[in-house]
């Protein structure tokens, strides 16, 4: 069977830290990124779309919402599909 035309699902993750003290972003950040451990960006292989934009796979969704979740971040998913 040939892969060539079939699409691939993904989610588009935005979210929000406005609400987190300057320290937390620095700290949100590390956890999202990495520093002295691995954090859930480079765990998961996933593509930074922009500064709050994520292209996940969607066997790592749950990981995201529960990040985001113990975060207190709002964001939103859009599921999309590309080759």
């Amino acid at each position: 069977m040939k892969t060539e035309g079939m699409l691939k699902k993904f989610i588009l993750l935005s979210y929000s830290t406005e609400h987190l003290l300057k320290k937390d972003k620095v700290r949100f950040f590390y956890a999202l990124n990495g520093r002295t451990s691995e954090g859930i960006i480079p765990r998961t292989k996933t593509k930074r779309i922009g500064r709050s934009v994520l292209l996940i796979s969607p066997k790592y969704v749950e990981d995201y919402r529960g990040f985001l979740r113990y975060w207190k971040c709002d964001w939103k998913e859009l599921n999309i599909f590309t080759k």
